[in-house]
């Protein structure tokens, strides 16, 4: 197949831009009213339904949820680790000057503070992983949706989960599935690229990671 550059998301935005020109809402002539020319052939297309059937969406997702798997195990031994460390901190308290057991307990609150730094780093990778695996996807079946459009004769193509009303034969998503499975597989030459750190953190509650309260003087058990 010859090679193209155009992506899906660079199809679908085009497709949106060219429907917002009438602020189409439904699959239909909308625009004939306003040019007096018939309005362009319009198809659509379940992108999300497309990520979770095809071979290759189906392997990223699961590459994702291994890793992510894997981080919130390692969180959770983090975790026993920290509160069985405190528990034996605690326990020493009693026998210890209390200047010597605040020193002990600062650095226990500087290692837990690093500890949840390093691993929420981890969960911000994770996601940046799962948003370029959402782009390589992207980018590797535009042609095929490009392919599809062409031989329907359609000038737009719009995600359908954005459409109120449409026919039934303007969605493709099965053809693409189809055509992408048998072309791509599941996409295992594809590989997305490496994670670059980004700068300034970001909120996330993706994989919580959490080491119970600081240890003070009067200290708890971490809950």
């Amino acid at each position: 197949m010859p090679r193209r550059s155009h992506s899906l998301g660079r199809v679908l935005r085009a497709g949106v831009a060219a429907a917002g020109l009438c602020g189409a809402v439904l699959v239909g002539p909308v625009c004939a009213q306003d040019t007096g020319r018939a309005a362009p052939s319009v198809l659509t297309i379940n992108q999300e339904r497309l990520f979770r059937t095809t071979l290759f969406g189906q392997r990223l997702q699961s590459e994702l949820n291994t890793a992510r798997s894997e981080l919130i195990a390692e969180n959770a031994r983090i975790q026993e680790g920290l509160e069985a460390e405190e528990a034996e901190l605690t326990a020493q308290r009693e026998t210890m000057e209390p200047a010597a057991f605040r020193d002990l307990a600062d650095a226990f609150d500087e290692k837990v503070t690093e500890i949840r730094a390093e691993q929420e780093a981890k969960t911000r990778s994770l996601q940046r992983r799962q948003e370029r695996s959402q782009q390589v996807f992207s980018s590797a079946i535009g042609p095929v949706v490009r392919e599809v459009l062409e031989e329907r004769g359609a000038s737009v193509i719009l995600d359908s989960r954005a459409i109120l009303l449409a026919v039934a034969d303007v969605d493709v998503t099965d053809v693409v599935r189809a055509r992408v499975d048998a072309i791509l597989g599941d996409g295992g030459t594809l590989a997305v690229p490496a994670d670059e750190a980004e700068d300034a953190p970001q909120e996330t509650d993706e994989v919580p990671f959490s080491t119970g309260e600081p240890v003070e003087e009067e200290t708890a058990p971490a809950e």
